[in-house]
C-alpha cells in the first residue's frame, strides 16, 4: 500500500503481509501441490502474456518491429529463455524510444532517472497485488515462477509480470515529469483509476488487478483457464 507522508513530503510505501488474518487453505494447498504441467502452464500463461503486452507497446513506437516469437514449446526453462531473450531485445528499443541514454535496466540501487521511476512505478504494482493476494486467503510468499526466498512476496513477482507494462506506458507518457518523484508518484496512483481493457470489458486497474488474482485462485482450485491481463492496442496509445 502507498501513502503520503505530510512530515516527509514523501509518498511512503508498506507491506500488509505482516497484518494477514487469513488464509485460504484450500487455494495455499492447491498451489504448493500444483503439478509440473500445470504450474508450467499458468507460468506460461503469465510470462507470455508480459512478453506480448511489451511487444504491442513496442509496435506503437515502431509499426514495423519484427513478430513476436512464439511460443512453441510447454517447457519451464524454453519459456524462461523466451523472456530473457526478449527483455534483452525489449529494454534496447524502449530506451531508443524515450531518448534515454541507457544501456542497462538497473533493478537494485537504480541511479538514472528512468530506472529509478521504473522501480518506483511496480512498486506501486506490488503493493496492489499484495493487497488482492492477502485478500484471497493467499499467502504473497508462495509462488509458481520466483524461487521461495525469504522476505521476497514470490506469488506477487509472479502475478505482476503482465502488468509491468502499464508503469513503462506512464512513463512515456509523462516523460518531462520523471525526474520529479511527487508528481510521478501521483501518476502512477491514477494509473490504478485508469480504465484499461480486460476480457472485453473496460475496468479500472486496480479493479483488473482483483479479477486477475481471482483468476489464478480459480485456475489453481478448480482447474480453470487462467486468464491474465493483455494489453489491448487502444491502451497502447501514447
Amino acid at each position: 500500500m502507498a501513502r503520503w507522508n505530510k512530515s516527509s513530503g514523501k509518498w511512503s510505501t508498506y507491506s500488509l503481509a505482516q497484518k494477514a488474518r487469513h488464509v485460504n487453505p484450500e487455494a495455499l494447498w492447491h498451489v504448493c501441490r500444483l503439478s509440473e504441467r500445470r504450474a508450467t502452464a499458468i507460468a506460461s500463461d503469465l510470462l507470455y502474456a508480459k512478453v506480448r503486452n511489451q511487444h504491442t507497446m513496442l509496435r506503437v513506437f515502431d509499426p514495423w518491429v519484427e513478430d513476436l516469437p512464439k511460443l512453441a514449446d510447454n517447457s519451464f526453462s524454453r519459456i524462461l529463455r523466451l523472456e530473457a531473450r526478449y527483455a534483452r531485445f525489449f529494454w534496447a528499443r524502449y530506451f531508443g524510444a524515450v531518448s534515454a541514454d541507457l544501456f542497462e535496466r538497473e533493478k537494485r540501487k537504480a541511479k538514472a532517472p528512468l530506472n529509478v521511476a521504473l522501480n518506483y512505478g511496480y512498486g506501486f504494482l506490488y503493493h496492489a497485488l499484495e493487497w488482492q493476494c492477502i485478500a484471497r486467503g493467499l499467502d504473497p510468499g508462495i509462488g509458481i515462477i520466483h524461487k521461495l526466498r525469504r522476505q521476497r512476496p514470490s506469488l506477487v513477482c509472479d502475478l505482476i509480470e503482465p502488468f509491468r507494462c502499464c508503469v513503462e506506458l506512464t512513463i512515456v507518457r509523462h516523460l518531462h515529469e520523471m525526474d520529479e518523484k511527487k508528481a510521478m508518484a501521483g501518476r502512477f496512483a491514477e494509473m490504478l483509476e485508469e480504465k484499461w481493457i480486460y476480457r472485453g470489458t473496460a475496468f479500472r486497474l486496480r479493479s483488473i488487478i482483483r479479477l486477475s488474482v481471482e483468476s489464478f485462485v480459480r485456475a489453481v482450485c478448480k482447474n480453470e483457464r487462467f486468464v491474465p491481463f493483455t494489453l489491448h492496442p487502444r491502451d497502447a496509445c501514447i
